[in-house]
């Protein structure tokens, strides 16, 4: 009998791609949600049960007892999930955004939250409050109150009322006016999208210089003690030494353990500190301390301490807090954070750690309780298998500033938790479970960094925090390349090859371009259930598959007219560009793989697939478009540097690029669903805190 061959009757072929589509469609619209405009309304639903958009919950260190973002739930046409926006703006905002409509249709009923007879007012921090939550009412009979002193961590918060008479009630204490839904509609608010992420990206990097340098001028102190001639051990020069000067460590082995607890540098020439093998090597306990030129191994293997965790579960959690939703949490901070470490700091703002190596059994450099640290040229060669050993560097609740270091081993490179602000950049990650970890971490930069052979992921972001950016870095065989959640991120220039997923779209409200996914089992892959970033000018260049999606509404990865470049999109006889291109498609997901595909893709009946596809909501769930595929890759340079034979890490002058875009872009990168801010209202992002010490203030 002779081989099927499809190609062989190209017709054939096609009637039997539209049979299983239209089969695939029956069974997939079934269980959709569809509304009927012309029946009555859906009611609201429990808000546990809708999809977040909006400001991310991660907001807990502001919004804790009685402050509250009003919040909207709204029934689409075309989206099977009920998509509820913290923030009435948020919602606001994307009304009358053709994208919006295009990938969920219409909103056939919109609920706010309305606060009549619950108590409302604001917090001594100027945060919108109030005791009991609020009542769900049709958008267009609300009354909201613009303009009040009422905040969020977003910023301006519309606050929603049932009846005029409690609006103005609010109105006459926290001032601003009452107006109806079409004046909230027409409002414009002052959004801070991934945009703003975007542009602060080169400050932080230029934050992290000068961190950097007054970083080198606290460990410059004149020398009052030797080891050796002053004082018999490390441990008792530096209790010996004065503060704010230098204890030399001459050259050899020092068998100890010490506590620093005065503001002094330890400065080593070619000199290594070992411990027994029990607890940690260095234990800082004072502001300002440097430690320079060592080499420290010989510490404990205990990578945690169940002990501190249960008493402080008991004790109601490592922030004060008794609910049964934060014991994980706080198993975290008090377990990690109470392990052996080669240095441990603890309450030990502004430490300086420059130039040194720790051979780890546990973690390298461990910081808690606001031990804030600028760290140059750390080396932690960590445990050949991660289950034996920790992390390279653990930060519990205090920032670091990271640069030029190597991480080799051991279970992640660098572990941040509740580490708002930190910088991580020009340091080399290789053989860890995951590079660069960052749990509860918002208003981060991770830049310019090679990732190498991590088992679970290079960067990998988690628990929904708010405003980062991570940008220039170079990942390659590595299970995922980057995968951050939250809200607000930034992710570009990033190059990504060889590993099992490039990236995926985890963060909501956020933007994604100028990366290079190239050579990957999966170029990028569509996360979140209902599209609320932007993904434009990425570069998908030899991936298996070059992207897919879950679950959700139709994601539309393009802005305005441009796309994303995808090897083999503009294949066949269009011109470049001028058809849309569809990753999740079986057709054109073959492309740059099967040129046979080709004559399937171009028959009138996948056009008219196509069509099906645009209009049958069960057809465009789990599915990606790109109406715009570039002709050429955007960043070609990067694109032949990272398939070229051996080679390095990619580098990306972003910095540059940004600086001139920020005030020039043409790109629409509003986030339609995320609203503004830092989640700290009083402070923008970037800002530097300052703390006194005993030489005046020093920047920490």
């Amino acid at each position: 009998m002779a081989r099927f061959d499809p190609y062989d009757d190209p017709s054939l072929a096609v009637r039997l791609a539209l049979v299983a589509f239209l089969l695939v469609a029956a069974v997939a619209t079934a269980g959709a949600f569809a509304a009927d405009p012309g029946s009555a309304a859906p009611s609201p639903v429990a808000y546990d049960d809708v999809v977040e958009l909006g400001l991310s919950s991660e907001t807990d260190a502001l919004m804790a007892g009685t402050a509250r973002v009003p919040r909207t739930q709204v029934f689409y046409s075309q989206l099977q999930y009920v998509v509820g926006y913290n923030g009435v703006e948020s919602f606001a905002a994307t009304v009358g955004d053709d994208r919006i409509e295009r990938q969920f249709g219409y909103p056939i009923a919109v609920y706010v939250e309305t606060f009549d007879a619950a108590r409302p007012g604001t917090t001594d921090a100027g945060l919108f409050e109030s005791e009991l939550a609020g009542e769900w009412t049709p958008a267009e009979e609300a009354v909201y109150v613009v303009g009040s002193d009422a905040r969020s961590p977003a910023g301006e918060t519309v606050v929603p009322f049932r009846e005029r008479d409690a609006a103005e009630a609010f109105v006459a204490e926290h001032g601003g006016r009452a107006v109806d839904w079409e004046a909230v509609r027409s409002r414009s608010f002052d959004a801070d999208p991934a945009a703003t992420v975007r542009a602060m990206a080169p400050e932080r990097w230029a934050a992290a210089d000068d961190r950097i340098a007054a970083a080198e001028r606290r460990a410059d102190r004149p020398v009052s003690v030797v080891v050796g001639e002053d004082a018999p051990t490390v441990e008792a020069a530096a209790a010996t030494a004065p503060a704010n000067t230098t204890v030399v460590v001459p050259p050899g082995t020092y068998e100890e353990t010490l506590t620093v607890n005065e503001s002094v540098t330890i400065a080593g020439e070619d000199a290594r500190i070992r411990g027994d093998g029990d607890g940690s090597v260095i234990t800082v306990r004072a502001r300002d301390v440097a430690i320079t030129g060592l080499t420290v191994d010989g510490s404990g293997g205990q990578t945690r301490d169940p002990d501190a965790a249960r008493e402080g579960r008991e004790g109601g959690g490592g922030n004060g807090e008794s609910d049964a939703g934060e014991v994980w949490d706080t198993n975290i901070q008090l377990g990690y954070g109470h392990g052996d470490a080669g240095i441990r700091a603890i309450d030990a703002p502004g430490l300086v750690v420059d130039d040194v190596t720790v051979e780890a059994n546990a973690s390298g450099l461990l910081l808690r309780e606001g031990s804030h640290a600028v760290i140059r040229d750390l080396r932690v060669d960590g445990t050949d298998e991660w289950q034996d050993g920790f992390m390279g560097i653990t930060g519990m609740g205090s920032r670091v500033t990271v640069t030029d270091s190597v991480f080799e081993g051991g279970r992640d490179g660098i572990y941040l938790h509740r580490a708002d602000g930190s910088v991580v950049r020009n340091s080399t990650f290789a053989d860890n479970r995951y590079g660069a970890h960052l749990m509860y971490t918002g208003d981060a930069l991770v830049a310019d960094n090679a990732f190498r052979n991590e088992l679970f992921g290079g960067v990998t972001v988690m628990t929904r925090p708010s405003g980062n950016a991570i940008v220039g870095n170079d990942v390659r065989n590595s299970s995922a390349g980057i995968q951050a959640s939250g809200t607000r991120s930034y992710v570009g220039y990033n190059t990504l090859v060889g590993n099992e997923l490039g990236f995926s779209t985890s963060s909501r409200g956020s933007l994604y371009e100028r990366n290079v996914a190239a050579e990957n089992e999966l170029g990028a892959r569509a996360t979140t259930v209902v599209p609320s970033s932007r993904i434009v000018a990425n570069d998908f260049v030899g991936n298996a598959d070059h992207a897919s999606a879950g679950a959700g509404a139709l994601r539309i990865w393009a802005d305005g007219d441009r796309g994303n470049y995808w090897e083999g999109a503009n294949v066949g006889t269009h011109e470049p560009g001028e058809r849309a291109y569809r990753p999740t498609s079986p057709v054109d997901a073959a492309l740059h793989r099967e040129v046979a595909a080709v004559a399937v893709r171009e028959s009138p009946a996948v056009a008219l697939l196509d069509r099906l596809r645009g209009t049958v909501p069960g057809a465009r769930s789990g599915s990606i478009i790109d109406p715009a595929p570039a002709a050429e890759p955007y960043s070609p340079d990067r694109v032949a540097a990272a398939l070229g034979p051996d080679a390095g890490p990619v580098g990306a002058d972003w910095r540059a690029e940004l600086d001139e875009d920020t005030e020039a872009t043409t790109m629409d990168t509003r986030d339609e669903n995320a609203t503004d801010g830092s989640i700290d209202p009083r402070a923008r992002p970037g800002e530097e805190t300052t703390a006194p010490t005993a030489g005046g203030v020093a920047d920490v």
